[in-house]
């Protein structure tokens, strides 16, 4: 059997790719994670076919169980290498935006997912950031604040690829 970690990893994987589909997007997992875990694509109808445009997003997925809500933000201690790295990331202006992506999962593992004739039901969501500009000092963790509004969704992901193909920065 898989790790708890591993449960949680796949789980977080058929999210995005479950949204991707819906909104019509890739979803290419990568097959070596090097600290991107998947990429998004827009496709675009060209001369009768269909092929992606070239604007892409990366993205950083993270499970948990280790969250919380304070205000309007979601609470998540991620690693500080993880962060640091996203930040090298966010300050080269020349490479394909990178958000991370948090699936924050219930506590209790039997009410991750739920299957019944009528639903598939994953409990909970992801929420996604950019992580700023600042790396920090801190050697084993930093926390981050996801606003509540930052749902990773099907008018999420569109509205993100988006932005990338006008040449407007991700916020």
């Amino acid at each position: 059997m898989l790790t708890e970690q591993h449960r949680e990893e796949q789980l977080s994987r058929a999210y995005v790719q479950a949204v991707a589909a819906h909104a019509g997007i890739i979803f290419d997992p990568a097959t070596i994670d090097y600290g991107v875990d998947g990429t998004l694509r827009r496709v675009i109808e060209s001369n009768g076919s269909r092929l992606p445009d070239g604007f892409t997003l990366d993205i950083q997925l993270k499970a948990t169980i280790n969250w919380s809500i304070k205000g309007d933000y979601v609470i998540y201690d991620l690693k500080a290498k993880t962060f640091n790295d996203l930040v090298d990331r966010y300050n080269e202006p020349r490479a394909t935006p990178l958000v991370l992506v948090v699936l924050c999962l219930p506590e209790n593992e039997n009410d991750w997912l739920y299957v019944s004739h009528e639903q598939l039901i994953l409990r909970r969501c992801c929420y996604w950031c950019r992580v700023g500009s600042e790396r920090t000092a801190n050697t084993e963790t930093h926390r981050i604040e996801i606003p509540l509004r930052n749902i990773l969704d099907c008018t999420t992901v569109l509205t993100l690829l988006n932005k990338i193909a006008k040449g407007e920065r991700l916020e």
